[in-house]
């Protein structure tokens, strides 16, 4: 659950950004500050509102005297895959919720066949969480990958057309 937990905080400081330079780096540091102290149950929520958020709401008003920077990245799959990630997740915080809190401390741990079951139990557990582990994991990557992708070709674009260009009226034989 602690992986599962820490992957979704790093995931619920998505979102877009916008604004000056200076705004964007307060934006990110207080996403960070605000991820660090969410609950299992407030990273699932932050994250599945960043997956349903498919429309972007344009309130925006570039700065009159710096320049603006826009950022979004947008997920989208289809509605049945969201819906069955959100109720995997939903059915992960019931079961890591009634064990911390009822049934391990209830637990008749000195008998062996109940030991034997929840080992059953738990190796369940494990696979669902390595599961959606794989299905967070491999969206953030996605993400990071098309961010850095477009941000070296921009960067070597960039280069190239900052590049002296030859200029033949000037040159001399």
């Amino acid at each position: 659950f602690q992986r599962l937990e820490y992957n979704l905080k790093l995931a619920a400081r998505l979102g877009p950004l916008q604004g000056t330079l200076p705004k964007i780096q307060s934006d990110i540091a207080r996403r960070q500050e605000r991820a660090e102290t969410l609950t299992l149950g407030q990273a699932i929520q932050a994250w599945l509102k960043y997956c349903d958020s498919s429309e972007i709401v344009d309130t925006w008003t570039p700065d009159l005297f710096d320049f603006s920077i826009r950022m979004t990245f947008t997920l989208e799959s289809d509605a049945e895959s969201r819906r069955a990630h959100a109720a995997a997740l939903s059915a992960l915080l019931d079961t890591r919720n009634d064990l911390v809190h009822t049934r391990l401390a209830r637990f008749p741990w000195e008998s062996p066949g109940d030991c034997d079951s929840l080992i059953r139990d738990l190796g369940a557990v494990n696979a669902a969480i390595s599961e959606q582990l794989e299905y967070v994991t491999s969206l953030m990557t996605q993400i990071v990958v098309a961010q850095k992708e477009h941000a070296e070709a921009a960067m070597a674009d960039f280069e190239a057309a900052a590049q002296p260009m030859p200029n033949p009226s000037l040159e001399r034989p």
